[in-house]
C-alpha cells in the first residue's frame, strides 16, 4: 500500500515538474544557472505536505547538480547555488538555507540550518570600499555521509562522515569523521566511536 501511494505521488507531481522545466531553462539563459536555480527552489519551497516534498525532489532534480533517491527537502528550504548536491536518503528540515553544498548519503539536517558557500563570501580588508563591493571567496562546503546536523546550526566548514553537530552550533573549522561538536564556535565534545551501542529490550 505504501509503495502504491508513492507511485501515485510521483505520477501526480511530474506533470507540474515538467511544466516548470521550460521556464527554468529560459531563466538559465536570461539570469544564469545560479539565479535560475535559486528562483526555482523558492518557487517550490512553499508547496505543502507530502505532495510538496515529492514536487521539490522532482523539480530540484533538474535545478541542482544532484538530488538523490528518496531525499526529502522540507517546507521553506531554499538553495542559492545550482552546484549543490544532495545525496540519497538525505533529510533536510524546514526553512533551511543552502549554498554550494555537497551533502552525503543518509545525512539528517534539522530545521533552520544554514550552510552557505563557506565563511569568506565577502571581503572586509579594505576600509575605502564598501564590503558589498569587495571580492569574496565562494567554496563548496562538504557534509559527509551519515551525519546529523541539529536545528539552527550554521555550518561554514566541512563536516566529516558520521559526525554530529549539536543544535544551534556554529561550525567554523572542519569537523573530523565521527566527532560530536557543539557550541559557538563549535568544539569537540565527544566521539561517536566511544559511545556504547544502544541495546534493545528482549
Amino acid at each position: 500500500m505504501k509503495t502504491f501511494a508513492k507511485i501515485i505521488l510521483v505520477v501526480s507531481v511530474w506533470p507540474l515538474a515538467l511544466l516548470m522545466r521550460p521556464c527554468f531553462a529560459l531563466a538559465v539563459l536570461v539570469l544564469g544557472r545560479d539565479r535560475a536555480a535559486a528562483g526555482l527552489s523558492q518557487r517550490v519551497a512553499r508547496a505543502p505536505g507530502v505532495f510538496g516534498e515529492y514536487l521539490r525532489r522532482a523539480v530540484l532534480g533538474y535545478g541542482l547538480a544532484r538530488v538523490g533517491r528518496d531525499a526529502v527537502v522540507s517546507f521553506g528550504t531554499i538553495f542559492s547555488k545550482a552546484s549543490a548536491e544532495v545525496g540519497d536518503r538525505v533529510y533536510l528540515g524546514a526553512y533551511g538555507v543552502f549554498g554550494d553544498v555537497r551533502i552525503g548519503d543518509d545525512t539528517l539536517i534539522g530545521d533552520h540550518v544554514c550552510i552557505p558557500s563557506g565563511a569568506a563570501q565577502h571581503g572586509i580588508s579594505r576600509l575605502d570600499v564598501p564590503i558589498r563591493e569587495q571580492a569574496g571567496e565562494y567554496r563548496a562546503v562538504r557534509i559527509g555521509c551519515d551525519c546529523w546536523i541539529g536545528s539552527g546550526a550554521i555550518v561554514l566548514a566541512d563536516v566529516g562522515d558520521h559526525a554530529v553537530v549539536a543544535a544551534a552550533s556554529v561550525v567554523t573549522h572542519p569537523v573530523e569523521p565521527y566527532k560530536i561538536v557543539a557550541g559557538n564556535p563549535a568544539r569537540e565534545v565527544g566521539d561517536r566511536r566511544d559511545r556504547e551501542p544502544a541495546t534493545r529490550d528482549a
